[in-house]
């Protein structure tokens, strides 16, 4: 049985959401103690340049599935 090469972009792709998992738990740990909220606003601004990354990501995805025929 042959293996299917791995596919870059789709790992790259599971990285950013495991970091966007892992960030949206410290912004809910700071946003529930108080005092942290500058840190919790931090968090937030990093979930958005992760969704911002995934987007771009799932555009160049797509790209290539067209590319491949899917």
């Amino acid at each position: 049985m042959t293996k299917n090469p791995i596919d870059p972009l789709r790992a790259k792709m599971l990285e950013l959401v495991e970091a966007v998992m892992d960030h949206s738990g410290q912004l809910r740990d700071y946003a529930s103690t108080p005092g942290n909220i500058w840190l919790a606003k931090g968090e937030l601004q990093t979930l958005t340049q992760l969704a911002s990354d995934i987007e771009t990501l799932l555009e160049d995805i797509k790209q290539q599935d067209a590319e491949n025929g899917y």
